[in-house]
């Protein structure tokens, strides 16, 4: 929201970053100040166009959210004590908050505020933008930069993502990211993706829709990632996802790695940029990438 006498930028960006992680993103502002993001300075506009750019590239994950709240009447935004009941203090807690079970999201409200302590949930969590972990239950100082605001992943967490598009019309799940936050306290964990078509409204009772469901297995120093479609058909389905499936929290580059038993050889940046490999770590940010296409059957990727 933009209000008061005169237009605060960073205050602004700052209510659309927050605006990523709620279930309505729309900028209001008061009549005197232009609630659109394209009658602003350019610094403004283009970190505008990087938050609404995230929440389209998110929207796999939202619109499951969507979906579970319809089915079990769970809000997409979860206050703090949906993740420990016994816990009363929690209650009054309300500088953080769970965006569906993956995320915890801290609103910045200050201008020019570059930090934020949070109190982290009991586990462990992955800073969103920097992959830098941190352990839960304690206190932690989250640095942030104009361009972001106090976002964590849960260990174990699934993050299903597409490219950025420009409008929902242009939606398709044919090419998804699938991001997996391994960490060796986490043995066991899964997650789940919605889709349909979009547009019909008994898509979820008639059967015209799929559940993408994704488990991991992490011990004895390997990780087992294994994805499987459920559901009928609907228009835009894909008959073949083109998966880039990225793993956090993988400081070493694995011995072995495999998709449905086949080695898969890991080359350098170069040459999974150019597309020649279909495999990359990247050792600065302890992130393994791999590309494979998936179609009806279940798929089991290995890491040793």
């Amino acid at each position: 929201f933009a209000g008061g006498e005169s237009f605060d930028a960073d205050l602004y960006l700052r209510w659309l970053q927050y605006g990523v992680f709620q279930p309505v993103f729309r900028p209001h502002a008061q009549d005197h100040i232009a609630s659109e993001p394209v009658f602003h300075d350019p610094q403004t506009v283009a970190l505008a166009r990087d938050a609404i750019r995230l929440r389209y590239r998110l929207l796999p994950y939202l619109y499951t959210l969507a979906w579970e709240n319809s089915r079990t009447g769970m809000p997409l935004m979860r206050p703090l004590f949906f993740g420990d009941e016994a816990d009363a203090s929690l209650i009054e807690r309300s500088d953080a908050y769970y965006w569906g079970d993956a995320f915890l999201v801290a609103p910045i409200t200050d201008p020019g505020q570059m930090s934020k302590t949070v109190e982290l949930p009991k586990g462990v969590w992955f800073d969103f933008w920097s992959d830098a972990r941190h352990e839960g239950g304690q206190a932690a100082s989250i640095a942030v930069s104009s361009a972001t605001i106090p976002v964590l992943v849960r260990a174990g967490a699934f993050i299903p993502m597409v490219a950025p598009f420009a409008h929902t019309e242009q939606y398709t799940t044919e090419r998804l990211e699938l991001h997996y936050y391994a960490d060796a306290s986490v043995s066991s964990a899964s997650g789940r993706m919605y889709d349909d078509d979009g547009h019909s409204r008994l898509a979820p009772d008639n059967g015209h829709n799929e559940v993408l469901e994704f488990s991991a297995r992490q011990q004895d120093g390997g990780l087992t990632i294994e994805l499987k479609r459920e559901g009928g058909d609907y228009a835009g389905k894909p008959a073949v996802r083109q998966m880039e499936l990225v793993v956090h929290g993988w400081k070493s580059a694995p011995q072995a790695l495999s998709v449905d038993q086949q080695a898969v050889a890991l080359g350098n940046e170069s040459d999974w940029q150019s597309g020649k490999s279909a495999a990359w770590h990247d050792s600065a940010s302890g992130q393994l990438h791999l590309r494979f296409p998936w179609a009806a059957q279940p798929i089991r990727v290995e890491l040793r």
